[in-house]
Protein backbone atom coordinates (compact mmCIF):
# COMPACT_ATOMS: atom_id res chain seq x y z
CA UNK A 1 0.00 0.00 0.00
CA UNK A 2 2.80 2.43 0.85
CA UNK A 3 4.58 1.60 -2.42
CA UNK A 4 1.41 2.31 -4.37
CA UNK A 5 0.91 5.58 -2.53
CA UNK A 6 4.51 6.67 -3.25
CA UNK A 7 4.05 5.71 -6.91
CA UNK A 8 0.93 7.88 -7.21
CA UNK A 9 2.65 10.81 -5.47
CA UNK A 10 5.60 10.52 -7.85
CA UNK A 11 3.26 10.64 -10.87
CA UNK A 12 1.36 13.78 -9.78
CA UNK A 13 3.90 16.29 -11.20
CA UNK A 14 4.02 14.32 -14.47
CA UNK A 15 0.22 14.16 -14.66
CA UNK A 16 -0.10 17.91 -13.97
CA UNK A 17 2.49 18.70 -16.66
CA UNK A 18 0.79 16.38 -19.13
CA UNK A 19 -2.62 17.96 -18.48
CA UNK A 20 -1.19 21.47 -18.87
CA UNK A 21 0.52 20.51 -22.13
CA UNK A 22 -2.62 18.90 -23.58
CA UNK A 23 -4.67 21.98 -22.63
CA UNK A 24 -2.14 24.33 -24.25
CA UNK A 25 -2.05 22.29 -27.46
CA UNK A 26 -5.87 22.19 -27.56
CA UNK A 27 -6.04 25.99 -27.24
CA UNK A 28 -3.53 26.48 -30.05
CA UNK A 29 -4.99 23.97 -32.51
CA UNK A 30 -7.43 26.40 -34.18
CA UNK A 31 -4.56 28.75 -35.09
CA UNK A 32 -2.38 25.87 -36.27
CA UNK A 33 -5.22 24.49 -38.35
CA UNK A 34 -5.58 27.76 -40.23
CA UNK A 35 -8.80 28.80 -38.49
CA UNK A 36 -7.47 32.17 -37.30
CA UNK A 37 -7.19 35.11 -39.68
CA UNK A 38 -3.63 35.88 -40.82
CA UNK A 39 -2.49 39.50 -40.56
CA UNK A 40 0.28 40.86 -42.82
CA UNK A 41 1.74 44.16 -44.05
CA UNK A 42 0.77 46.10 -40.90
CA UNK A 43 1.90 49.72 -41.11
CA UNK A 44 1.16 53.26 -39.95
CA UNK A 45 2.13 56.71 -41.15
CA UNK A 46 4.56 58.80 -39.14
CA UNK A 47 2.85 61.59 -37.21
CA UNK A 48 4.16 65.10 -36.54
CA UNK A 49 5.07 66.17 -32.99
CA UNK A 50 2.04 67.28 -30.98
CA UNK A 51 -0.44 65.17 -32.97
CA UNK A 52 -1.90 62.46 -30.75
CA UNK A 53 -3.90 60.51 -33.35
CA UNK A 54 -2.77 58.04 -35.98
CA UNK A 55 -4.01 54.99 -37.83
CA UNK A 56 -2.85 51.46 -38.49
CA UNK A 57 -3.40 49.66 -41.77
CA UNK A 58 -2.95 45.99 -42.69
CA UNK A 59 -4.09 43.03 -44.74
CA UNK A 60 -6.20 40.42 -42.95
CA UNK A 61 -6.74 37.08 -44.70
CA UNK A 62 -9.59 35.02 -43.31
CA UNK A 63 -8.99 31.51 -42.00
CA UNK A 64 -11.13 28.44 -42.65
CA UNK A 65 -14.09 29.99 -40.83
CA UNK A 66 -15.52 33.49 -41.16
CA UNK A 67 -14.59 35.80 -38.29
CA UNK A 68 -15.01 39.44 -37.30
CA UNK A 69 -12.44 41.96 -36.13
CA UNK A 70 -14.20 43.43 -33.09
CA UNK A 71 -11.55 45.55 -31.40
CA UNK A 72 -7.98 46.68 -31.06
CA UNK A 73 -5.63 48.12 -28.46
CA UNK A 74 -2.05 49.30 -28.28
CA UNK A 75 0.29 50.34 -25.49
CA UNK A 76 1.07 53.37 -27.70
CA UNK A 77 -2.52 54.70 -27.62
CA UNK A 78 -5.08 55.47 -24.93
CA UNK A 79 -7.82 54.22 -27.26
CA UNK A 80 -8.06 52.28 -30.51
CA UNK A 81 -11.26 52.05 -32.55
CA UNK A 82 -12.23 50.44 -35.82
CA UNK A 83 -13.16 53.14 -38.34
CA UNK A 84 -14.47 53.30 -41.88
CA UNK A 85 -14.55 56.24 -44.25
CA UNK A 86 -17.72 56.75 -46.27
CA UNK A 87 -17.91 59.15 -49.19
CA UNK A 88 -21.20 60.79 -50.10
CA UNK A 89 -21.64 63.67 -52.53
CA UNK A 90 -17.87 64.22 -52.62
CA UNK A 91 -17.59 64.53 -48.83
CA UNK A 92 -15.68 61.91 -46.84
CA UNK A 93 -16.88 61.11 -43.33
CA UNK A 94 -15.09 58.85 -40.87
CA UNK A 95 -17.15 56.82 -38.40
CA UNK A 96 -16.50 54.15 -35.80
CA UNK A 97 -17.83 50.63 -36.41
CA UNK A 98 -18.34 47.76 -33.99
CA UNK A 99 -16.80 45.11 -36.24
CA UNK A 100 -15.17 44.39 -39.58
CA UNK A 101 -16.26 41.17 -41.29
CA UNK A 102 -13.41 38.79 -42.22
CA UNK A 103 -14.86 36.23 -44.66
CA UNK A 104 -13.33 32.74 -44.71
CA UNK A 105 -10.33 32.63 -47.04
CA UNK A 106 -10.81 36.21 -48.29
CA UNK A 107 -8.53 39.24 -47.99
CA UNK A 108 -9.72 42.36 -46.19
CA UNK A 109 -7.41 45.32 -46.68
CA UNK A 110 -7.32 48.16 -44.17
CA UNK A 111 -5.99 51.23 -46.01
CA UNK A 112 -6.01 55.04 -45.79
CA UNK A 113 -9.34 56.70 -46.68
CA UNK A 114 -11.14 53.41 -45.99
CA UNK A 115 -11.29 50.88 -43.15
CA UNK A 116 -8.52 51.28 -40.54
CA UNK A 117 -7.62 51.04 -36.85
CA UNK A 118 -7.79 54.58 -35.43
CA UNK A 119 -5.26 55.23 -32.65
CA UNK A 120 -6.20 58.05 -30.27
CA UNK A 121 -4.26 59.51 -27.38
CA UNK A 122 -0.85 58.47 -28.71
CA UNK A 123 1.91 58.58 -26.11
CA UNK A 124 4.18 60.39 -28.59
CA UNK A 125 4.72 60.77 -32.31
CA UNK A 126 4.88 57.72 -34.54
CA UNK A 127 8.38 57.93 -36.03
CA UNK A 128 9.29 56.46 -39.43
CA UNK A 129 11.42 53.35 -39.03
CA UNK A 130 10.06 52.47 -35.61
CA UNK A 131 7.57 49.69 -34.86
CA UNK A 132 4.91 49.14 -32.22
CA UNK A 133 2.40 46.46 -31.28
CA UNK A 134 -1.35 46.48 -31.88
CA UNK A 135 -3.42 43.73 -30.32
CA UNK A 136 -6.37 42.77 -32.52
CA UNK A 137 -9.44 41.10 -31.03
CA UNK A 138 -11.41 38.70 -33.24
CA UNK A 139 -14.89 37.45 -32.28
CA UNK A 140 -14.15 33.79 -32.96
CA UNK A 141 -10.39 33.31 -32.87
CA UNK A 142 -9.52 35.62 -29.97
CA UNK A 143 -6.61 38.03 -29.67
CA UNK A 144 -3.62 38.37 -31.96
CA UNK A 145 -0.67 40.74 -31.52
CA UNK A 146 0.62 42.41 -34.67
CA UNK A 147 3.80 44.43 -35.18
CA UNK A 148 3.08 47.68 -37.01
CA UNK A 149 5.93 49.33 -38.92
CA UNK A 150 5.90 53.13 -39.10
CA UNK A 151 6.42 54.48 -42.62
CA UNK A 152 7.13 58.07 -43.66
CA UNK A 153 4.21 60.52 -43.36
CA UNK A 154 3.92 60.59 -47.15
CA UNK A 155 3.32 56.81 -47.40
CA UNK A 156 0.20 55.68 -49.22
CA UNK A 157 -1.43 52.30 -49.51
CA UNK A 158 0.47 51.75 -52.77
CA UNK A 159 3.73 51.90 -50.79
CA UNK A 160 2.49 49.24 -48.39
CA UNK A 161 3.34 46.47 -50.82
CA UNK A 162 -0.09 45.01 -51.45
CA UNK A 163 -3.02 45.28 -53.81
CA UNK A 164 -6.62 45.97 -52.85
Amino acid sequence: RDDAKRGLQAMRPFTATLCATVSLVAMCLPAWAGDAPVVSDAWARATPPGVDVGAAYMVITGGKQADRLVGASSPRAAMAHLHVVDEKDGVSKMRAVDAVAIPAGKRVTLVPKSTHVMLMGLDGPLVAGQAFVVKLRFAESGEQSVTVTVRPATATDEHAGHAH
